[in-house]
């Protein structure tokens, strides 16, 4: 074997390993990949958390429909009625905020035939996800905003708002 410079001794046979050099840039490449993939999961955790909400809106949406082509409004709709009308949410009157995943805040609002129902929840991550089912008009448009202060349906961004899309 070759030296690399005069001062340098001849590498033995039986001498196996790294030097501290390859070491260190091997410590060097674990942490870039380390702080360039940590964002991307932890986006995907909240993306994740958003999604669940999302979904049980989605299956409470469901139910009130069910409900809406049963009774022709939503004029009765109460928490105990859509409740029992959705199996596996809870829903709760619209002053209150909804405390869980599977926990959705609803509030008729006063208009004529009493065709639309605003239903919010908030996410594990904190954002406030909102359905607004109109079935006078036959649309159903969906909100997220910041969770700040709270999700009650109550709050909700009012018919018309720029906020409503026709999906997340």
């Amino acid at each position: 074997m070759q030296r690399e410079h005069l001062g340098a001794r001849p590498a033995l046979s039986d001498e196996d390993g790294f030097t501290l050099l390859e070491l260190l840039m091997v410590i060097l490449i674990i942490g870039i990949l380390v702080a360039v993939l940590t964002p991307i999961f932890l986006g995907a955790s909240t993306r994740a958390k958003d999604r669940a909400m999302q979904s049980s809106l989605t299956n409470a949406t469901t139910g009130a429909k069910s409900f809406y082509l049963g009774q022709s409004s939503y004029g009765s709709a109460t928490p105990v009625t859509l409740t029992a009308e959705v199996g596996g949410l809870t829903f709760v009157d619209a002053n209150n905020d909804p405390t869980g995943q599977n926990t959705v805040s609803i509030f008729v609002p006063p208009v004529p035939g009493a065709s639309q129902l605003i239903m919010s929840g908030q996410s594990k991550s904190g954002n406030c996800f909102y359905v607004l089912d109109d079935e006078g008009a036959g649309s159903t448009v969906f909100s997220k905003l910041a969770g700040a202060g709270g999700c009650k349906a109550s709050g909700a961004p009012l018919p018309g708002d720029p906020s409503w899309k026709p999906s997340w």
